[in-house]
């Protein structure tokens, strides 16, 4: 736990934004569940305990965690039908949260959750504005709509056909890049953490699709600065 704060701290300053304990909820006709291990908890730990040193230190940030509740991955097809005594408004976070968060003294209602349909649904009228203005950085192809990069990737899919929606479904990437652009209309520095052993695939996208979220991010306006400290151990 010690290396993570420390790279943590490498790159803490000011106005930032820390999150960790990335996960997704599960829906059936019995209701929900979240699928929790070691390393989710961990990254959950590592931001806290950050925040805490950066409110130690005077600085200003906040603590945060996406949470996927849109019933699927953003890979997959499938969505789930949503039980409708879920409610946004008044969620509480998974009893091994509050007690990570109970440990360092700090409340659930300072902890700030990206709801991924949120962020979803707000990629898609970013990048259908993009689309109207005739972005030359946009290019169709029959699976979809991608960006054109200069960077190590030649192209990143933004959208994905599917259905009667002739622009296509937001795929990973302009998700994580809706989020960072999120994150950019507050604070000047995002520091993630995330878990990414291979019994974490349900919670979170691999590193090499949240690698394409900064190009993405850059291209939907967002300016700042982003720190992904990927770990694999969970000892």
């Amino acid at each position: 736990m010690d290396h993570l704060l420390q790279k943590g701290k490498r790159v803490l300053k000011d106005n930032c934004i820390i999150t960790g304990g990335h996960f997704r909820i599960f829906f059936n006709k019995n209701g929900r569940s979240e699928s929790l291990n070691k390393g989710t908890l961990k990254s959950f730990e590592a931001a806290v305990r950050l925040f805490k040193l950066a409110r130690k230190k005077g600085l200003s940030s906040d603590l945060g965690i996406l949470i996927n509740d849109m019933g699927s991955a953003c890979d997959e097809k499938g969505c789930p039908v949503r039980p409708l005594s879920f409610s946004r408004d008044d969620y509480i976070l998974p009893g091994s949260y509050i007690d990570i968060l109970s440990s360092y003294g700090i409340a659930q209602k300072e902890v700030i959750i990206y709801w991924e349909k949120h962020i979803r649904n707000k990629s898609k009228k970013a990048f259908l504005k993009k689309i109207k203005n005739k972005n030359n950085d946009i290019i169709k192809r029959r699976q979809g709509y991608y960006l054109k990069t200069g960077g190590p990737f030649v192209k990143i899919i933004l959208t994905r056909t599917q259905g009667k929606d002739k622009y296509g479904v937001p795929a990973c990437p302009l998700i994580m890049g809706g989020l960072l652009k999120e994150q950019a209309d507050l604070y000047e520095c995002s520091i993630n953490y995330y878990y990414i052993g291979p019994d974490n695939l349900e919670n979170i996208p691999n590193y090499f699709i949240l690698g394409k979220a900064n190009p993405v991010g850059e291209f939907l306006g967002a300016d700042i600065k982003v720190e992904n400290i990927f770990f694999e151990d969970t000892l």
